[in-house]
């Protein structure tokens, strides 16, 4: 991964004119017309790149663009996309097994550019302009990210669109994404004042990252950008500018537009827990219908503690581990905020310093670009994670799922599906892959306490979450084990270590008194997740040990995103480090 520790430095030194438009000191350019940045958006963007004809009978559409700006053009392309989305029946032979109105919406996926992000106040008060796009404004300024390197996933499920935003360099970014555009629009800063931008090998790229037939539009007509795009794959052609600019590019990519008839997969989730839960919504968001099966209910394996911490890895070697849950982080903690806002008992954690050498690395870590500024706090006792939440795992799991059914048992058979996706934690081990994936158990047991405690939620080793009724601590850590009795030795252990960071709270807990559970996590041998596709038709979800609550919503995204060809919100570098042919223990499967 490139060195980015110059992201912070990433000002667009953004100011407003007298006219109340939004310039950049840093560029000497403006964001978008002084006339009417609206309707150039609509004439240049929207119009050339021929929407919204061009995703008429399309199940999934892309976009994508360079140069993020104010999100004007996002806004603009969802208003668009709300009022002309594709609506197409269901074949008769899949509504059989469907709980549905017979009818598939399309989804859009949006893939922007920006490394110089502007701060959400100076965004709002540059849409604030056009009160028509309001709803949608207002969507995107509501996810509207902190400034830091990574890949920002907004969800707009009321439009069936999401928006993965790349805050970083156009090259990585472009590298980064596992997706392929059926449109293009480049709003960069202007060929003559940002020129890496528009350069040779970020056309390259571009061309790389488009389907057949895609579309492409840009305000510029600079001879190196038109030599670049047909270099690229692209057919060039000037148009009629708009307002003062005499004259704008489309281009289309080589090759024909292959027919995409919408096709209806009949779908088996199997598990629950949260990575279960992650997978429906990550198939509901792209309107996949299917059915969730676990036969023990919701959240009654590892994911059914009276609390959990959803906290990143702290990894203070950087790249692509870090970037991994400094991604995946605020993608859950928004998710939750937005679906189960009522589930979250705490704000912050504290992960507390045991030697002098986790201080020394806790500054390391927080100091690295993929988080932002404030996030990761130094502090005497330790490391305080602002942005880390203490949630109530089954009010999530319900918020994550929408009301969906969770069937006992597969309410058909099993070997009618088309996909099946697997996320059934300790369960794992009762399939028939199971003996081909090297995959570790680790038996956990936790206990409640009465007592009281006045302390903020935090970690260890071990931890301790302050309830409304008491304190949540444990967990003892028993690898090979998949027993899931409760044991008083476990119950002593627990206030052992408890005793250890906190013995006054320690000293108050009766034993007799506690409320204890056990479960099983599974692990793999370097303690990544591990998700893919294990034979045709069959997917895997497993592996994501104690940080679940922070790594599910984004994996099952990615997942869901394989299996179906469309464009993943995590990046390919990550990708990479969970890919589940590592914990293959043949190549039959495959």
């Amino acid at each position: 991964m490139p060195d980015t520790r110059d992201f912070e430095t990433h000002d667009p030194q953004l100011y407003f004119a007298e006219d109340g438009n939004p310039r950049s000191e840093r560029f000497g350019d403006i964001y978008y017309s002084l006339q009417d940045g609206l309707s150039e958006t609509r004439a240049v963007f929207l119009g050339g790149c021929h929407m919204p004809d061009i995703w008429v009978d399309r199940p999934a559409f892309t976009v994508a663009e360079l140069g993020f700006g104010t999100g004007l053009n996002i806004a603009a392309l969802l208003q668009m996309w709300a009022e002309h989305r594709a609506t197409e029946r269901i074949p008769k032979s899949v509504q059989r097994f469907l709980d549905t109105n017979a009818r598939q919406k399309s989804h859009l996926h949006i893939f922007s550019i920006e490394a110089f992000l502007m701060t959400r106040d100076e965004a709002a008060r540059a849409l604030n302009a056009w009160p028509e796009l309001a709803p949608f404004s207002e969507a995107i300024l509501n996810q509207w990210p902190k400034s830091r390197h990574g890949f920002h996933i907004m969800d707009f499920p009321q439009w069936g669109a999401r928006l993965t935003l790349a805050l970083m360099d156009v090259r990585e970014a472009l590298t980064q994404w596992n997706g392929k555009a059926d449109a293009w629009f480049l709003d960069g800063f202007s060929p003559a004042l940002n020129p890496d931008m528009w350069a040779e090998d970020v056309l390259g790229l571009i061309g790389q990252r488009s389907r057949p037939g895609a579309r492409l539009a840009t305000f510029t007509v600079a001879g190196a950008v038109r030599r670049g795009l047909t270099e690229a794959g692209f057919t060039v052609s000037k148009q009629p500018g708009f307002g003062k600019k005499r004259e704008r590019l489309e281009a289309v990519f080589g090759g024909e537009t292959a027919p995409s008839p919408i096709k209806i997969p009949h779908i088996l989730v199997m598990g629950a827990g949260i990575a279960g839960c992650s997978l429906s919504y990550a198939l509901s968001s792209i309107g996949l219908d299917h059915d969730l099966c676990d036969p023990n209910g919701l959240g009654a394996q590892a994911s059914g503690n009276r609390a959990a911490l959803v906290t990143p890895r702290l990894d203070a070697g950087g790249g692509a581990v870090a970037q991994l849950y400094a991604d995946a982080h605020p993608y859950a903690t928004g998710l939750y905020r937005r679906l189960s806002p009522q589930a979250i008992l705490r704000d912050g954690v504290l992960q507390r310093a045991q030697t002098e050498r986790d201080r020394t690395r806790f500054e390391k870590v927080a100091t690295q670009p993929c988080f932002a500024g404030d996030a990761l706090q130094p502090r005497d006792d330790g490391l305080f994670m602002a942005e880390a939440l203490t949630v109530e795992p089954l009010v999530v799991l319900k918020g994550v799922v929408g009301g969906r059914k969770i069937h006992a048992a597969p309410p058909h058979d099993i070997d009618t599906y088309d996909h099946v996706f697997w996320a059934v934690g300790a369960g794992v081990w009762d399939q028939s892959f199971a003996a081909d994936l090297d995959l570790r158990p680790v038996r956990g047991q936790v206990e409640v306490a009465t007592a009281e405690a006045d302390i903020p939620p935090q970690a260890w080793g071990g931890y301790a979450i302050p309830l409304p009724e008491g304190v949540l601590f444990g967990a003892t850590h028993d690898r090979e084990d998949r027993g899931a009795d409760i044991r008083d030795a476990d119950r002593l252990k627990n206030i052992d270590t408890l005793s250890k960071a906190l013995p006054e709270l320690a000293a108050g807990i009766d034993p007799s008194g506690l409320t204890s559970r056990a479960s099983v996590r599974v692990t793999t041998r370097d303690h990544l997740p591990a998700v893919g596709t294990v034979s045709p038709g069959i997917h895997v979800l497993t592996g994501l040990g104690g940080r679940a609550f922070c790594l599910a919503p984004i994996l099952a995204q990615d997942l869901v995103a394989q299996v179906f060809d469309i464009p993943s919100p995590l990046m390919a570098s990550a990708r990479h480090l969970v890919q589940i042919e590592r914990v293959l223990t043949t190549n039959d499967l495959m």
